[in-house]
């Protein structure tokens, strides 16, 4: 009798592990782990717990294959879910992962205080969120696409009809897929409406920042370089369709706009930002901090890292203007910026054990170049073909400027890995 409470011990306690590694898969996956460090953390997880596992990942979907050298078997379980960001929780979950690493907490606790980060609400409320889009849309209309005041509240008022409207795709399954693409056409619609009063390119293209596929597009090509292939190459056709969908949302809004009013209120150069009456850059000051809270909000980055967010968002987009605006080193700006921005994470989290990704997310959206993937495919749908090629190029060499900047400064604070996680960058 000894002898077979003993074996179903074991059989209990393997099956528990590999309960536990379901869950972290799924945690990583939904909010927002880069995939070349999920498969990294549950190789790392499984020869601690003493699992033969092995882990292949595909955007939307894990597999896990167990085996067993004793008995000549061997079990996959298919996890199937949506690649989400949820910043907060993927904080928490590392500090479980950590916490176990360390062997500071069992199989049982890791696995209850996992599934209480699993089921707890959100740290901010729907109606805070949709605040928070429109907010987004005005400071970024400000900082990034160089609008006035009154292009910054057209912004305002469209962020918050996107933001509505996500809220509704998050509600009903069959809006989801069309999401995208209303939201642009509202947006080129709206923008139309108010062109006379404001610029086009800026209120559309801020309105439409959270779709913009540039975070998407430079985390494929960070995977690629990492021989992630098929995740790499997903997640960059990914990007460039989202791009068209976006340009061609906003071209169709306009298009409907000029029949409703019986005249062709806009050209072919709606996009072109260099037209907008941008504010004096001393105004960044007040905006790029409110931007940098936004972007936390909506990744939910927990209030109390706010403060750090922002310093370090703000010394980075500081490097990159140094680079671009006044030395002119177009090519070398991004480079620097998330070499500096890789290397501030990557410290200030072996100082205090703060997850680096967390730290690093806010800064790294606004290096990325979602906007010029759009107006380059806009360009090609009005023939303006030479813009629109060098605008494709620009948008591809500034993921590479930025993968490069990043993975150099990991290998520099951690050149043999981390000992015990690998969540340190993208």
């Amino acid at each position: 009798m000894t002898e077979r409470q003993h074996i179903e011990h074991a059989i209990e306690l393997l099956l528990l592990h590999q309960r536990f590694l379901v869950l972290c898969a799924k945690a990583l996956m939904l909010y927002g782990a880069p995939l070349h460090h999920l498969e990294d953390n549950l190789t790392r997880l499984s020869k601690l717990l003493d699992l033969e596992m092995t882990a292949s990942t595909l955007p939307g979907l894990i597999l896990l294959s167990f085996d067993d050298s004793m008995t000549h078997t061997s079990e996959t379980k298919v996890i199937r879910c949506t690649n989400g960001i949820d910043m907060h929780r993927l904080d928490e979950t590392n500090k479980v992962l950590r916490r176990i690493a360390h062997l500071e907490i069992d199989i049982h606790q890791a696995t209850k205080e996992l599934e209480d980060v699993m089921t707890a609400p959100p740290i901010y409320p729907w109606y805070v969120q949709i605040l928070n889009w429109g907010v987004l849309s005005w400071s970024l209309c400000l900082v990034f696409f160089g609008g006035s005041w009154t292009d910054s509240g057209v912004s305002c008022m469209l962020g918050l009809i996107v933001g509505c409207m996500n809220l509704a795709a998050g509600k009903l399954s069959g809006y989801t897929n069309f999401f995208d693409a209303s939201a642009s056409i509202i947006s080129g619609l709206i923008g139309a409406a108010f062109a006379k009063w404001s610029c086009f390119g800026a209120t559309a293209l801020s309105a439409t920042a959270v779709l913009l596929p540039g975070l998407v597009m430079t985390t494929g090509v960070i995977e690629l370089s990492s021989r992630h292939m098929v995740a790499g190459t997903v997640r960059i056709f990914y990007a460039l369709l989202l791009a068209f969908i976006i340009a061609y949302g906003i071209q169709l809004g306009v298009e409907i706009y000029n029949k409703l009013v019986g005249n062709d209120v806009m050209d072919n150069s709606y996009l072109d930002l260099t037209t907008c009456d941008s504010l004096t850059k001393w105004s960044w000051f007040g905006t790029f901090p409110v931007a940098i809270v936004s972007i936390s909000i909506l990744v939910n980055i927990h209030w109390k890292h706010w403060f750090t967010v922002t310093v370090i968002a703000g010394a980075t987009f500081g490097i990159f203007y140094l680079f671009k605006s006044v030395l002119f080193l177009d090519d070398l700006a991004p480079v620097v910026a998330s070499f500096a921005l890789g290397m501030i994470a990557n410290i200030y989290s072996k100082l205090t054990g703060q997850t680096a990704y967390v730290i690093l997310l806010p800064g790294e959206m606004f290096l990325v170049p979602g906007s010029i993937g759009v107006r380059g495919f806009s360009s090609m749908l009005n023939k303006t073909d030479g813009q629109s090629l060098t605008l494709a190029l620009q948008m591809i060499t500034t993921c590479l400027s930025i993968m490069m900047g990043l993975f150099a400064s990991t290998f520099l604070v951690y050149p043999t890995g981390k000992q015990h996680s690998a969540m340190m960058t993208v």
